[in-house]
């Protein structure tokens, strides 16, 4: 009897801590959900990208019945000649809670990219690529009211880290 009283107690126990967990783990997810409903909509602004300069649009929603964040992203860069060069990626962003999140990456160079995001203060970091290929990171910066900055980098061979696209964005 008495260790059908105990494993009752455990079992209780283990009941009402996951109980009492589950909201704080919801509460994590949803201030994770705030801070990524904060780039909805449309943005746009000039910059650099790989020395030239550049126009980045952007356009965040939420799809899927909400439970993902959708970036569409294109990247307009005018050569030394005045030739107009597009790059165009889509990206799918989800909460993980206690301030992270995940995604997937794609884009017109064929590629995909699992993606790793931080977010601390008014900044998402987010870390991309595969681990025996292309690695690199964008940093999405809130500035002012309606105003993002994106700087991107892609990870040497020696460890080191070289910016190829700055930008300051503003909604539309």
């Amino acid at each position: 009897m008495k260790n059908v009283n105990y494993k009752t107690y455990t079992i209780c126990i283990a009941v009402a801590l996951s109980v009492l967990l589950f909201p704080s783990r919801r509460l994590e997810a949803s201030s994770n959900d705030a801070f990524l409903n904060r780039f909805q909509g449309t943005w746009q602004g000039d910059g650099k990208a790989f020395g030239m300069s550049a126009r980045l649009h952007m356009k965040w929603e939420r799809v899927l019945a909400g439970k993902f964040l959708y970036l569409i992203l294109k990247t307009e860069t005018q050569t030394a000649t005045g030739q107009v060069q597009a790059f165009e990626g889509h990206a799918y962003y989800w909460s993980t809670g206690e301030g992270k999140c995940d995604g997937e990456w794609f884009d017109t160079r064929g590629e995909s990219f699992s993606i790793k995001g931080n977010i601390e203060g008014e900044t998402l970091n987010v870390l991309w690529g595969a681990p025996r290929g292309e690695q690199g990171k964008s940093v999405y910066r809130f500035l002012e009211a309606g105003k993002l900055e994106v700087v991107d980098s892609v990870r040497q061979k020696d460890g080191t880290w070289r910016e190829f696209g700055r930008f300051v964005v503003i909604r539309q």
